[in-house]
């Protein structure tokens, strides 16, 4: 093929998370090319590929979403045959990806969560959902706790990603760069985000499995913090952009679960 053909390529990819165990890539077939991806992460990854294609036709489609699920190899995205053999071939794309399934709507609105702290102890919600401080048209949350206290999983999954390194913070949205967290994918295609963890206060690695109400972590004041808490998020992940998700805690003894109020402090009695 390479002998009566033409072969002009242009590659071009857009890393939306930082990670190096994804890999978008081709090889030559008979017919022409076959585009295919490696994903070593532990929840799927959404890529949108925007093919640029002379001479080539895409069995699955141009300038859409593809999700790779979990630790896989060589994943079909699409394959490109030649239409006139006796004519140059280019092949040129651009790709975008993220953590989780961009078209993913559906998810357990009816699980319970834990609160995200040990037993015995009560905290006071600083910031809820669509708190005015900065959580604005964001559904997330902020327990307000000193420094060290022990963090527990709300959920049980699998853990995506870990930001251990950092020390500074300060109050304003620049520091946001500069937080530390622990990230968690559940078995319905939502992830959770523990945030602002102290520097090294992590207790779980990428990979490991957790069970709801095992030790992760430590908090601290990380990060675009304006003081010592945790920002507790759940959330679908898009490609750009996360549909942040209203959840429902088991309180007091644990009987039953409600949606978290601001400035009210909720004791965790199980």
């Amino acid at each position: 093929m390479k002998n009566t053909i033409l072969i002009i390529l242009s590659l071009c990819s857009l890393i939306v998370f930082s990670q190096d165990n994804f890999k978008l890539y081709y090889e030559e077939t008979d017919d022409g090319f076959v585009i295919l991806a490696d994903n070593d992460e532990y929840s799927p990854v959404s890529a949108k590929m925007n093919f640029t294609l002379e001479n080539l036709k895409s069995s699955n489609g141009n300038n859409k979403v593809f999700v790779v699920p979990a630790m896989t190899k060589r994943h079909i995205i699409t394959n490109l045959s030649v239409i006139d053999r006796k004519k140059r071939v280019k092949l040129g794309y651009e790709s975008v990806y993220n953590h989780g399934d961009h078209n993913q709507k559906e998810y357990d609105k009816d699980f319970n969560y834990y609160l995200p702290y040990g037993k015995g102890n009560t905290f006071w919600l600083s910031q809820g959902y669509n708190g005015a401080t900065s959580h604005k048209n964001e559904n997330a949350l902020d327990f307000k706790m000193p420094m060290g206290t022990k963090i527990y999983a709300a959920r049980g999954g699998v853990v995506i990603d870990v930001e251990e390194s950092n020390s500074k913070s300060c109050t304003t949205p620049e520091c946001a760069k500069l937080n530390n967290f622990i990230l968690v994918y559940h078995s319905d295609g939502t992830f959770a985000e523990y945030t602002h963890i102290q520097k090294g206060g992590a207790k779980v690695t990428v990979g490991d499995q957790v069970k709801i109400g095992q030790l992760i972590g430590y908090s601290g004041d990380v990060g675009w913090a304006t003081g010592p808490h945790l920002h507790f998020i759940v959330f679908l992940q898009e490609l750009k952009d996360r549909v942040t998700l209203k959840t429902k805690f088991l309180i007091d003894t644990g009987k039953k679960a409600i949606l978290l109020s601001e400035k009210e402090q909720y004791t965790r009695a199980y």
